[in-house]
């Protein structure tokens, strides 16, 4: 009876923390901004546009990475494309003080994820 409890305790754990895992997309986006922000201090209006240019990137990756009909290698350079357009579009809106502040934090960015 014991060994019971204990599996479905595990069981239920187990499943709570892979739920947990999930991918918020609004959570994401917002996380992103305010680091931009913090980095960049970016203005209101930069803001709402960082974050609406976010948001569709998180979802787009999000509808690639659960796409089973795609090999490792095309999501790979499928996101990598969205990436790219992204932050071409957040450059695009950014001052020419904000913009060298960017590519050092996309660098940085690059860099933590070698690691």
């Amino acid at each position: 009876m014991k060994k019971l409890i204990l599996t479905g305790l595990s069981f239920l754990f187990a499943v709570t923390v892979l739920f947990a895992q999930e991918i918020n997309p609004e959570n994401k986006a917002k996380e992103t901004v305010t680091e931009l922000t913090e980095k960049l201090t970016l203005t209101d209006d930069q803001q709402t546009a960082v974050y609406n240019i976010v948001l569709e990137k998180v979802n787009a990756k999000i509808a690639i990475k659960s796409d089973t009909t795609l090999s490792a290698d095309v999501v790979k350079e499928q996101i990598q494309a969205l990436t790219a357009t992204a932050n071409g579009k957040i450059n695009d809106l950014l001052t020419d003080e904000q913009k060298p502040l960017f590519v050092q934090y996309l660098e940085e960015k690059m860099a933590n994820k070698k690691e």
